[in-house]
């Protein structure tokens, strides 16, 4: 959320907003409680609490369309016109972007408690479906101890470059770019959020606003920006994501003149060109970098299209594919029943396993796997945990919150669960269509998100995973699920071959073998 102290703003008067209030969810089970109507929101759960404000999902109360609401901590009456001129302000800068690669600004308010506490300023944002590149980096290491390949470095680059360009030939300068504010979702896609320390470039601005590692060195002298201070902030996101680590190690590195970021040698042509690009972005002098974020936008673009792997898939016509080396099947059957590595469960936010799916795998694991779980307090939607599998034919069970009354977290779940499958060294992996039962998200939808999000997973190398089953519960889900997976997996036209091609190991970087604890350590 926008600090205090980001930059001056232009006070305004905070709008009337609609009474809170609270009621119990009847499909779902008086264990979910909606959190209450904001305005013309009904908002649904938690996604995530942070110094300066909490983070929630929810929905239009007339549309069903989910939108992510931010609100902030205020101490008392006095400061929330303060608070709500900041989110104005940012509101206003994010809302002359219409770039796809942008998180798009939908409203923002105040909202007068009934029971006649504090107002709350909020802001609305278009919902994303996934996780940001800095949780999606520090999961991967964990798992792999590998970075993202290059070709996906450069396309998250050449998608993040188009957003900032639409900010830039708006006037607005982002001030904050770096992986925790690029969103990835889809299959591999990105959108660029959080304008919370935005400026528009004609403002004058001299104090400091941004993270350390990843702000130009003007940025910290003297606060002064242009659309070169983000060049430079692109250019320390896209080191650290290839390389697992900032460029600069310190704030005070980072200032030191004839100090330059230490690269690894490039194994390979596309690995130099790379570097060329990073280089330049991240000169100390301004005048050194690119002038515009255009500029190396197109560089990377060239760099996907000319290194991006082929993840080849087949289908055997029973509802088996073969993506990679890796074996996605679709059956009929019992979750409960299956024998494999990990299960994952559709769980409550509560933790509670006595719905659906849930209960039936607590059933058959004991009720002490549920105690394990609500041993660890309520989750945010979204979130995974994993816990032991009891008296379950498998050595772990991952439980998901991936869905609510039609709003799906389920891309953003699967991510997490494919991720702790992966740094857990588990091969094999069984799921149910989350978020179909108790979250009402429709069979298709579900499908595709989680194929979307695996077939993605997959692409990126580096994955153990050899055996992944969809468990649907009679035969015409199914058919429906290999419906949409095949449009996903093998595209319209299916491939008949044997011959799979694996995707890319990224071999071009040496990596330290795996340690039982502690941080990853990367080796050049």
């Amino acid at each position: 959320m926008p600090p205090t102290r980001s930059r001056p703003v232009r006070r305004a008067s905070p709008p009337a907003s609609k009474p809170l209030r609270t009621q119990t969810d009847k499909r779902t089970g008086p264990s979910l409680r909606l959190a209450g109507r904001i305005k013309s929101y009904d908002v649904w759960g938690s996604l995530s609490t942070g110094g300066m404000g909490e983070v929630w999902l929810a929905q239009h109360a007339e549309l069903a369309v989910p939108v992510v609401l931010k609100t902030v901590y205020v101490q008392d009456a006095e400061s929330v016109a303060d608070h709500y001129a900041r989110l104005l302000s940012e509101a206003r800068l994010a809302a002359r972007l219409t770039s796809s690669h942008v998180v798009r600004v939908l409203d923002v308010g105040v909202h007068e408690r009934p029971d006649g506490n504090t107002a709350v300023p909020f802001l609305v944002e278009e919902y994303v479906d996934g996780i940001d590149l800095d949780e999606l980096l520090r999961r991967r290491l964990e798992a792999s101890h590998r970075p993202f390949p290059l070709w996906l470095v450069a396309s998250y680059m050449a998608q993040a470059s188009e957003a900032l360009h639409a900010a830039h030939q708006n006037g607005v300068v982002h001030r904050d770019v770096k992986p925790s504010n690029l969103f990835g979702h889809g299959a591999g896609q990105v959108k660029l959020g959080d304008f919370g320390v935005a400026v528009a470039s004609d403002a004058p601005v001299t104090s400091f606003a941004g993270t350390p590692l990843y702000v130009a060195p003007e940025q910290v002298a003297d606060g002064r920006v242009d659309r070169r201070a983000d060049v430079f902030s692109l250019g320390a996101t896209a080191f650290t994501l290839r390389y697992g680590l900032a460029p600069f190690k310190t704030p005070q590195q980072l200032l030191q003149s004839g100090k330059s970021a230490r690269f690894p040698p490039a194994r390979s042509p596309d690995e130099a060109y790379f570097q060329l690009v990073v280089r330049r972005m991240i000169e100390r002098r301004p005048d050194d970098r690119y002038g515009t974020i255009a500029e190396p936008g197109q560089q990377f673009a060239r760099l996907v299209r000319a290194t991006r792997p082929e993840l080849l898939s087949t289908r055997d016509g029973h509802g088996t594919f073969m993506a990679g080396t890796t074996r996605i099947q679709f059956e009929v059957g019992e979750l409960a029943d299956i024998e494999t590595d990990a299960l994952v469960s559709s769980a409550d936010p509560s933790m509670r396993m006595r719905d659906g799916i849930a209960d039936a795998l607590r059933r058959r694991a004991g009720d002490a796997v549920e105690e394990e779980a609500l041993r660890s307090g309520p989750k945010a939607l979204g979130e995974c945990l994993v816990t032991s599998a009891g008296q379950l034919r498998a050595r772990g069970l991952i439980h998901a919150v991936s869905a609510w009354n039609e709003i799906s977290c389920i891309s953003r779940a699967v991510h997490r669960a494919l991720l702790l499958a992966e740094a857990h060294g588990w091969q094999r992996l069984a799921l149910p269509a989350l978020g179909v039962d108790p979250g009402t998200v429709a069979l298709e939808a579900c499908i595709d998100a989680m194929v979307v999000t695996l077939r993605f997973h997959l692409s990126t190398g580096a994955s153990r995973l050899r055996e992944v089953r969809f468990v649907l519960v009679d035969e015409e889900s199914r058919r429906r699920a290999v419906d949409v997976a095949t449009a996903v997996l093998v595209g319209p036209e299916e491939v008949d071959t044997a011959s799979i091609a694996s995707p890319s190991q990224d071999s071009d970087a040496t990596f330290a073998p795996r340690k039982s604890s502690g941080s990853p350590e990367i080796r050049w």
